[in-house]
């Protein structure tokens, strides 16, 4: 019927179920809106199992905290099962109060809790979670992101249903609170940790036998800061830091990113992505490694060499020497080697040489000249490796493409 209101005769639960899919601003707009023709609008919202609030805007930097405080005032639901909170640019108002919200999600069951707030480049506001967050028995995925909030792990935390942990630019109270974080996740299978400059933690360990994915990276390069990885559960790694104290056994790792390469033995490991020259301009860089690490990893498919598109290869020290025995993954198994600016320098042209001539399983050489390279040099380059003997007759050779990212 003409003028009819539909969604007013929808069941509380699917409208909380609509509800549940829009930022909570939306939510709280939206039925204040309807309140005005109906008292039952004006509560259905109180109950939505999620709470939401994003705020990429500059405008009064209190509207957002108002909005987070009232909407908590007014919260009825018995369980909340996520809630999210990222802003952009404000600071801190005198009147948030984070903690607050977030014990109070944690009462409420809660099992995802993202946490995304600015930085204060002023008298910053030090900001700690609620001690029940440590033990909370219902939180699966756990996302924080603050270079103002200090992670202040309490001397029994117990986190058994915390599945995926990343925590981003975040302040540690001692050299220890991670690693008592992380050795009471009994269930923890995706960790993602960035360090920034405000880190203060020398040696960050990771021991966690459940752990299935995990990606490190630093802001800064600091060699007093390295990584200590003992995770033989781990199935996929992206390490953007060449800073490793030591890497232990990991035999069901089958996809790897990273800017080094370990001498240890991955006997499961399909595909590699190496990148060369990220960090620092004047490191010098060697393939003996890379040569290791492909006679470690017997059944590897995809190989991938990247240099930094902002660093000339041709200004980071190469060296290479062929090694005495052919790889068995390049006799059996590899698949695919890509070569993402390329230099074409003389080390560089004999390890593709060498690539092309021992692997015998070859299917796809997707090759890339580097940006910084004239357009005669590029095509000289890519005619000496089309030229080049490979003895996989079936194999073919394709300049790269965006989707090689993603191999």
């Amino acid at each position: 019927m003409p003028g009819e209101d539909r969604i007013s005769a929808l069941h509380d639960d699917l409208l909380l179920k609509i509800l549940s899919q829009v930022p909570t601003k939306d939510a709280v707009t939206t039925m204040v809106f309807r309140h005005c023709s109906s008292k039952r609008w004006g509560l259905v919202w109180t109950m939505v199992p999620k709470l939401e609030y994003t705020d990429r805007s500059k405008e009064g930097e209190n509207s957002i905290w108002r909005l987070i405080d009232k909407s908590f005032q007014l919260h009825k639901a018995p369980v909340l099962e996520i809630l999210r909170i990222q802003i952009d640019h404000y600071q801190f108002s005198n009147d948030a109060d984070i903690g607050k919200c977030i014990s109070y999600a944690v009462d409420h069951k809660v099992r995802e809790l993202t946490l995304f707030l600015p930085s204060q480049d002023s008298q910053p506001k030090i900001l700690q979670l609620p001690s029940n967050v440590y033990t909370s028995k219902t939180l699966v995925t756990l996302i924080l992101s603050c270079s103002a909030l200090v992670v202040d792990v309490p001397s029994l935390p117990c986190l058994p249903l915390l599945d995926t942990l990343a925590l981003l630019g975040v302040v540690f109270k001692d050299e220890s609170s991670h690693v008592r974080l992380l050795s009471n996740c009994p269930a923890l299978s995706y960790l993602c940790v960035h360090r920034n400059m405000s880190d203060n933690v020398t040696r960050f360990i990771v021991k966690v036998p459940s752990l299935k994915s995990f990606t490190y990276s630093q802001r800064i390069r600091a060699s007093a800061r390295p990584l200590v990885l003992d995770s033989p559960g781990l199935q996929r790694l992206s390490l953007s830091d060449r800073d490793l104290d030591s890497i232990h056994y990991m035999p069901h790792l089958d996809w790897a990113d990273a800017a080094c390469c370990s001498a240890i033995k991955f006997p499961r490991l399909m595909k590699f992505t190496l990148h060369l020259g990220c960090l620092d301009d004047d490191l010098e860089c060697s393939l003996e490694p890379l040569m290791l690490f492909l006679h470690n990893s017997p059944i590897l498919k995809v190989l991938r060499i990247d240099y930094d598109v902002a660093i000339r290869s041709k200004d980071i020290p190469l060296s290479w020497n062929k090694p005495s025995s052919v790889p068995v993954c390049l006799l059996s198994h590899l698949e695919i080697f890509v070569w993402k600016a390329f230099g074409g320098r003389s080390q560089e042209r004999e390890f593709v040489a060498y690539i092309l001539a021992n692997s015998k399983c070859l299917k796809t050489v997707r090759t890339s000249p580097s940006y910084f390279l004239e357009e005669k040099e590029k095509e000289k380059m890519m005619e000496e490796i089309k030229s080049m003997y490979r003895v996989s007759a079936s194999s073919q050779l394709l300049p790269c493409t965006r989707m090689d990212m993603w191999i």
